[in-house]
């Protein structure tokens, strides 16, 4: 197998724009900031609130993609021996890797919800957090066990272990399988997985009580992985184009615009990894940043948007200049914090 690309800038562009477009989709989701600036910007509220929220699934497929680079750049070349305790050894790793800068953006929803519950009433600012809540918050079982969220989007933290101990099964599910029907590992890798995919993307996606479950949204994880995968192959894999068929499937069966975003991210992230194309210098940079501290700022943007919110409208109430201040205030803040937290945090996890 040859190795796949190096230049991994197409990655850093997809997480750079996904991650701010999902700040914003919360930004004016949420706090009466939204509230208050919404009518002077309709249409961009609303495309925002609507659309921005799929930006997630770029995520996904990058999430898939870098998996596969980590544990299995090609379907038979395993990075690690297929054995139960190191697949336990594994998920603790990613586990602890998520969860140090996640404890840092959790203690800040919580502090950040009390001050702004003190300083004025808003249905957006989460209730004070109990014991119970913030065991399953760390144990990134909220969801499943039906608490609320103490901050916007920390449902996808436990959907991203999931869906990396989902990949690292079928992975050791395909290499036993291999030994005991005497079959090539890199077919059944890649029919389990194609297989699961198209589980995903033809029944379980189209369920939404299964959102909690790593399997509503493998059908864009696996994507990205087979993305890495048909990269290393020397010749061009069938199986690539198989789950983009089973893609026109799922559409022709529901029409979900989710599934296209997922599509178009893999395109785009295939495109970047077989052209010699690079960005310019200060471009590369700025998504490289972004990229870095990408999932920092998922972790703290909310209650930092929360809690300035609060503020500028309990001394500024319904003042729209104010409001926008306090907009690019909020973002800013998050982008500094995002760093700080990455920086002495994340990277040293």
């Amino acid at each position: 197998m040859k190795p796949a690309p190096t230049s991994l800038w197409v990655v850093d562009v997809i997480k750079a724009v996904a991650s701010q477009l999902i700040v914003w989709h919360h930004f004016v989701s949420y706090g009466p900031l939204a509230r208050t600036l919404r009518p002077q910007a309709i249409g961009l509220f609303d495309w925002l609130y609507h659309d921005g929220r799929m930006a997630v699934q770029a995520f996904l497929v990058a999430a898939g993609f870098l998996a596969a680079r980590s544990v299995a750049p090609c379907p038979e070349g395993l990075t690690f021996v297929p054995s139960g305790s190191v697949l336990v050894r594994l998920a603790w790793r990613r586990y602890v890797r998520l969860l140090r800068p996640y404890l840092v953006g959790l203690l800040l929803a919580i502090v950040f919800a009390a001050c702004a519950r003190a300083l004025m009433p808003d249905p957006d600012t989460p209730a004070a957090a109990s014991l119970k809540q913030v065991l399953f918050h760390v144990l990134l079982i909220h969801d499943i066990a039906g608490v609320d969220a103490l901050s916007a989007g920390v449902w996808y933290v436990a959907i991203d272990l999931q869906l990396y101990c989902l990949l690292l099964f079928v992975l050791w599910l395909s290499q036993h399988l291999s030994i005991a029907l005497r079959l090539k590992m890199r077919i059944l890798s890649l029919l389990l997985l194609v297989g699961l995919a198209a589980c995903s993307l033809l029944w379980f996606n189209r369920v939404d009580a299964l959102e909690i479950w790593a399997i509503y949204f493998f059908g864009a994880y696996g994507l990205g992985v087979l993305v890495q995968w048909s990269a290393a192959e020397k010749s061009k894999s069938p199986w690539l184009a198989i789950l983009l068929l089973i893609y026109v499937l799922a559409l022709a069966l529901e029409w979900r615009e989710r599934l296209v975003v997922s599509l178009v991210t893999a395109a785009l992230l295939g495109l970047g990894l077989h052209t010699s194309y690079q960005p310019g210098h200060h471009v590369n940079r700025i998504a490289d940043w972004l990229s870095r501290i990408s999932y920092s700022v998922f972790l703290i943007h909310y209650p930092i948007v929360l809690l300035v919110g609060t503020v500028i409208t309990r001394l500024w109430p319904e003042s729209v200049p104010m409001a926008a201040i306090a907009y690019l205030a909020a973002w800013l803040l998050t982008l500094g914090l995002a760093h700080m937290l990455h920086h002495h945090v994340e990277r040293r996890s």
